[in-house]
């Protein structure tokens, strides 16, 4: 292992509570009843592409700027003051620290909102860069936003370890051959069989990771 490429939300931090219920609550800001399969139409959809989703399905008033504007306020505060770290993450950060492994972030959320939590918590120092679906203008679910990542690193993809909660997320990152820790998040239980069927290793919280066992050849 060379490099490590980490999701934010529902990995390091646990957040994806407040994003499966951020289209209903917004919804029901504006006084529309939500739909109950809304999480699920946009379960793989980035920020920017739920916005226009529901402006077209709920034929809103508001251009997808100013709902996206609407959200990120609500995003904001969680982000700069409420997100906690998921268990151990510090200490398996600093433990890649003493073994000079490069880390990344990799993640659906908007760069300000990544920061604003990484800042909070003092850990922003421990990754190289922050890549997103904004400034690559793709979604996880496609193998080329993990190619990109691959290829920014310099590094074979079996010299780089994915940690990651989302099924669509881990598919992708297999497809680019790269070996996936599975970390386990309430949002992902439906998908758990699955996961733990393609990933390399599945966790329930860092604790459980053995750092050593990463140099293995999968």
């Amino acid at each position: 292992m060379k490099a490590g490429i980490f999701d934010l939300d529902g990995t390091l931090i646990d957040s994806m509570w407040l994003w499966e219920n951020l289209a209903d609550n917004y919804l029901l800001s504006i006084g529309i009843e939500p739909p109950k399969d809304l999480g699920e139409s946009l379960k793989e959809l980035t920020l920017e592409e739920s916005t226009f989703y529901m402006k077209k399905r709920f034929k809103l008033k508001s251009t997808p700027c100013e709902i996206k504007r609407d959200i990120e306020k609500i995003l904001a505060d969680y982000y700069a003051n409420r997100f906690q770290l998921k268990p151990y993450v510090l200490e398996t950060l600093e433990e890649f620290k003493k073994r000079n492994i490069k880390l990344i972030i990799a993640t659906a959320t908007d760069e300000h909102l990544v920061s604003m939590v990484l800042d909070r918590h003092g850990i922003k120092d421990y990754f190289e860069f922050i890549q997103t679906s904004d400034n690559t203008g793709l979604s996880k679910g496609q193998p080329k936003f993990f190619q990109i990542a691959i290829n920014s690193l310099g590094l074979g993809p079996q010299d780089i370890w994915v940690f990651e909660d989302a099924l669509h997320c881990i598919l992708s990152a297999k497809k680019c051959g790269l070996n996936v820790v599975a970390v386990r998040d309430e949002s992902a239980l439906s998908d758990l069989e699955k996961i733990k069927e393609i990933s390399d290793i599945y966790i329930d919280d860092f604790s459980q990771l053995e750092v050593g066992k990463l140099w293995k050849n999968y």
